[in-house]
């Protein structure tokens, strides 16, 4: 990470001990700032058992290198107040990119994980795959362009992507690929800049591991529920991948016996139930078999303009076909979770993504079922919660992605 912050083009390993120590040391007080926000030298010479003196020429190095700002004083713990000292938030800045389905976001963010552009958000469908990177191309530069950053002041790429995803290499195992390339290596070639790709499901469980709901826990499920429906999971206090980073695949497991076809080729899924795209087939059928709603005058008689988005203003709009369509897909939910509550025994599951917007009207049909199928005393551990974070949690968590493998690599250079 440091190695970035800097580029640096004479920091390699055949750098001296000394030197070698003395930028593990400031990498240190990098990420330690980063991660826990401001401190003392004090506090920096407790944790390190570097001396006050030492802590002191590490922060005036790394000051002098724009990493770091004095931010004044901190509460006295006994004789005169300590100096407090931050990471300087526009010293880097992240790209990051929430591919989903049918909508797209993108933003550039600080090292305080603000964002300092615009959030441009827009429908678009991945399965128009030329046009669809065609247009976050012509966005993302447009961006950048108005930002009038130069290129070594960015990081990195972080993107998060829907679908089965290689957690060691960044493969994805869809046709989200551009002339036969990854998207990582496409972009990488692109930017010229350091680019990482991870699963949405997961890449929302750091988001609220980091920022959010899941902060301070050890056992958290973070539930997707976008186009369809995935799982990012938090064991033991660590993102949960799998043998090859496929765990979490919860809109596949089977609810109704016989039931419809996935994508997957299955009958029956979860997704095929409770998923966005399953809410909007639901309603279209519904409309088109004479149920009356709000959702035909919202969207002009045009029935292919039904979004997530539509169903859930109808929804907060008390709209009786909009709120069934939530129970059921509820029920599901609740169905499916119970399992989960069963296997893990997590203290929290997060729900998120798109459908999470209906909030109570969600849980409570949730709740409704894991009182059926769940047993009481497991169903009493764990809270089940709607994201805090709402839509820009895949944003942030892609930021977060970003910086923890930049933090991984420098670890690993520097060992």
């Amino acid at each position: 990470m440091l190695n970035l912050l800097l580029k640096n083009a004479d920091l390699t390993k055949n750098n001296s001990n000394t030197d070698q120590k003395r930028i593990r040391q400031q990498s240190f007080i990098v990420e330690y700032l980063y991660r826990n926000g401001p401190t003392s030298n004090p506090e920096l010479a407790k944790l390190t058992n570097m001396s006050s003196p030492t802590i002191n020429k590490l922060l005036v190095e790394l000051m002098g290198m724009n990493l770091v700002l004095e931010l004044g004083f901190g509460d006295s713990i006994g004789g005169r107040r300590p100096n407090l000292y931050g990471i300087n938030p526009n010293a880097k800045y992240i790209i990051s990119i929430d591919i989903d389905c049918r909508m797209i976001k993108m933003g550039v963010f600080n090292l305080q994980n603000e964002a300092v552009s615009d959030v441009v958000t827009y429908f678009d469908n991945v399965k128009n795959k030329s046009k669809v990177f065609d247009e976050i191309f012509n966005r993302l530069d447009t961006m950048l362009r108005e930002l009038s950053l130069s290129l070594d002041q960015y990081l990195g790429v972080g993107i998060s992507l829907p679908g089965l995803i290689e957690a060691k290499t960044g493969e994805t195992f869809s046709d989200l690929k551009i002339d036969e390339q990854s998207l990582e290596s496409f972009f990488m070639q692109r930017y010229k800049l350091p680019t990482f790709i991870g699963n949405d499901s997961r890449v929302m469980a750091l988001g609220e591991q980091v920022f959010g709901a899941a902060k301070n826990k050890e056992n958290v499920l973070c539930i997707n529920i976008c186009d369809g429906i995935g799982m990012g999971m938090i064991v033991n206090g660590k993102i949960y991948e799998g043998k090859s980073g496929y765990a979490g695949e919860l809109g596949h497991i089977n609810v109704v016996e016989d039931g419809l076809l996935c994508t997957c080729g299955k009958k029956g899924c979860l997704e095929t139930v409770a998923s966005g795209t399953a809410l909007i087939e639901h309603a279209q059928k519904g409309i088109l078999e004479g149920k009356q709603s709000v959702l035909v005058e919202m969207v002009a008689n045009n029935l292919d303009d039904i979004h997530v988005s539509t169903i859930i203003d109808a929804v907060h709009n008390g709209d009786a076909f909009a709120i069934e369509l939530i129970s059921q897909a509820g029920y599901y939910l609740g169905k499916g979770i119970a399992g989960l509550i069963h296997i893990f025994n997590p203290e929290a599951i997060i729900i998120g993504g798109k459908v999470a917007s209906a909030k109570h009207f969600l849980l409570d049909s949730i709740q409704q079922s894991l009182n059926k199928y769940t047993i009481y005393r497991l169903k009493q551990d764990t809270e089940i919660i709607a994201s805090e974070l709402g839509g820009k949690v895949k944003l942030l968590g892609a930021v977060a992605m970003v910086m923890n493998r930049l933090f991984e690599q420098e670890k690993e250079f520097l060992a």
